[in-house]
């Protein structure tokens, strides 16, 4: 391209290339051709920190559950440590005004995502379930949702929306009693985001919670299947519709149980799932009734 370029202010057609800094420089007269020129040459392989310092083009990748991934940290911690009295006490005094450089927003988010990290590690959730909670409370913090309502109660049904986008079997139940928010708040909270940031759900299954509520009453694989087959009918008799996934998984797992004769009380599995035993029974008769079984659920 640029072999077929003469310079516009001397007409010359002999340039320098500067790959440090993406610039293409007439030789005659120094005119800046371009000064954002890609190099699209092949990466260099580094075997040590040193080379991989110099030869990297890129920063740490955006991480959305850091309030600016471009600001600076001086020292941490473990740096403290090893410092004497006057030298550790010059770096907190640095660290804390350099905090104070921080806008009101980068607070905020800094309090929302120490909040988010507590709470995904009671949940045991991954990675990507975290990060989506941490898109989701900042897109509703930059549209002004945290000003009238608790920040908290926003982040709890941040988490809970992510869950229900990457088909985690996580119950409202036991999200708002890990985030310590009121269960109607939550619900409240789920669907103001839902309709503020536009954000489309897909219906929970019942084979979400089947294999999560399996493990926890440590079921064998050939009762997590009848399970499952159960479902599927009900499935096509549409029994399902208008329940809860929760009860509709929790009752298959007890006539499963009793079907492949693996015993479990009625209040293991409603412990277990997160029902009541009257919800259980009651789900478990009009199973049993409509799919025609042959065994009475007490």
């Amino acid at each position: 391209m640029l072999a077929q370029e003469t310079c516009p202010d001397c007409g010359s057609n002999a340039f320098f290339l500067n790959k440090e800094k993406g610039e293409a420089i007439c030789r005659n007269c120094s005119f800046v051709l371009d000064d954002a020129i890609v190099d699209l040459g092949k990466d260099t392989v580094a075997f040590d920190e040193e080379t991989l310092q110099s030869n990297t083009r890129t920063g740490a990748p955006f991480d959305p559950r850091i309030a600016n991934n471009l600001s600076t940290t001086i020292g941490s911690q473990d740096d403290l440590r090893k410092l004497s009295g006057k030298s550790k006490a010059m770096i907190t005094r640095l660290r804390k005004k350099h905090s104070w450089a921080n806008t009101s927003f980068e607070h905020s988010l800094n309090h929302a995502m120490d909040h988010l990290r507590m709470l995904a590690g009671k949940l045991d959730l991954p990675s990507i379930a975290e990060k989506e909670s941490a898109v989701i409370y900042r897109r509703a913090a930059e549209k002004g949702l945290t000003l009238k309502r608790s920040k908290e109660d926003i982040m709890v049904g941040a988490v809970f929306v992510a869950c229900k986008l990457h088909n985690i079997p996580r119950s409202m139940k036991e999200i708002a009693k890990e985030g310590k928010a009121d269960l109607k708040i939550l619900g409240k909270t789920y669907k103001l985001l839902l309709r503020e940031l536009d954000i489309k759900i897909q219906p929970t299954s019942p084979h979400d919670y089947i294999s999560k509520f399996a493990n926890t009453l440590k079921l064998s694989p050939k009762t997590q299947t009848a399970s499952v087959k159960l479902v599927e009918k009900m499935h096509k008799s549409g029994l399902v519709s208008g329940l809860s996934p929760l009860s509709i998984a929790a009752s298959s797992l007890y006539i499963s149980c009793i079907t492949e004769k693996e015993r479990r009380t009625q209040k293991e599995v409603a412990t277990a799932t997160g029902i009541t035993e009257a919800t259980l029974r009651a789900r478990c008769r009009r199973i049993a009734k409509q799919l025609a079984l042959k065994y009475k659920i007490r």
